[in-house]
């Protein structure tokens, strides 16, 4: 049995870059049956990402997942997934009219972007060097199928955008400008870059929502102490402000790193394996 502090640990939610997995993408042997092992025992667990759940699904299915808690979060926390019936149970997506000032603010910093809509398999990119890095052969598309040009006249309700800009200047300028749009979550993601999001979408909340799901479907009664979490970035932060057992990678940024309740190690050749002894 999986206890801190008397508390008993009946799901285990997990980032990925940078913490599941190593710096060569590769989730490592010893944790991957770590987990399978808890999964046995009825300790559920999750992934939460910033990525859409396709675009890790290869994570999931070597946790098989599927076989066990069954839901994933994608999107920063914008959808929970059903990797069983393959179809998002919960989602918080961005309108169109959001989607219009979002954009207009990145087109006017000459941002490079990408986004994807609500059931598309498309991801559409703006900036000709994105659009010739993401058509070569095994390029990163989240998930998706093909890569497009993006095209104002055709907005849809959205996922989520991914913007990086070349210059750190515009970018602290242009993260500014958005950070002043309430109905958006901004999640910086380097000095370069960042995540956008519907406003009300974050991951701490859409693991409350997968809690009520685990509680509800699988009869789990899994409550916040009962959660134990392991991220390393920016977009973990709302997770660490609220759930009592968050734990950050080493190489986390100092304001995770206050927050966290304890540090994980992550050197380069053995990350995370000691992360679940």
């Amino acid at each position: 049995m999986l206890k801190i502090n008397g508390n008993q640990i009946k799901l285990i939610v997990t980032d990925i870059d940078g913490t599941l997995i190593t710096d060569k993408q590769e989730l490592p042997t010893l944790v991957q049956n770590k987990l399978l092992a808890l999964q046995a025992k009825r300790i559920a667990v999750s992934i939460a990402s910033g990525w859409m759940p396709l675009g890790f699904d290869n994570y999931t299915r070597e946790l098989k997942i599927k076989n066990y808690c069954q839901y994933v979060i994608g999107a920063n926390g914008a959808l929970v997934y059903d990797t069983k019936n393959n179809k998002s149970i919960y989602s918080n997506l961005m309108p169109v009219s959001d989607l219009v000032i979002v954009i207009d603010i990145l087109l006017k910093y000459q941002c490079d972007f990408t986004i994807s809509y609500q059931d598309y398999d498309n991801l559409y990119c703006v900036g000709e060097e994105l659009l010739k890095i993401k058509s070569k052969p095994g390029a990163f598309l989240d998930g998706m199928k093909q890569v497009k040009p993006f095209c104002f006249d055709d907005i849809r309700i959205a996922n989520k955008i991914v913007a990086k800009h070349s210059s750190k200047i515009m970018f602290q300028e242009m993260y500014t400008s958005l950070k002043q749009f309430l109905n958006i979550n901004v999640e910086p993601l380097s000095e370069y870059g960042c995540d956008i999001v519907h406003g009300n979408s974050n991951k701490v909340q859409s693991i409350l929502h997968l809690i009520d799901i685990l509680n509800q479907r699988q009869e789990r009664e899994i409550k916040l102490e009962n959660v134990l979490y392991f991220g390393d970035n920016y977009n973990d932060r709302s997770v660490f402000e609220i759930l009592p057992y968050a734990i950050a990678m080493e190489h986390s940024p100092t304001p995770i790193l206050n927050l966290a309740y304890d540090v994980a190690s992550s050197n380069k050749y053995r990350r995370n394996l000691s992360l679940f002894k």
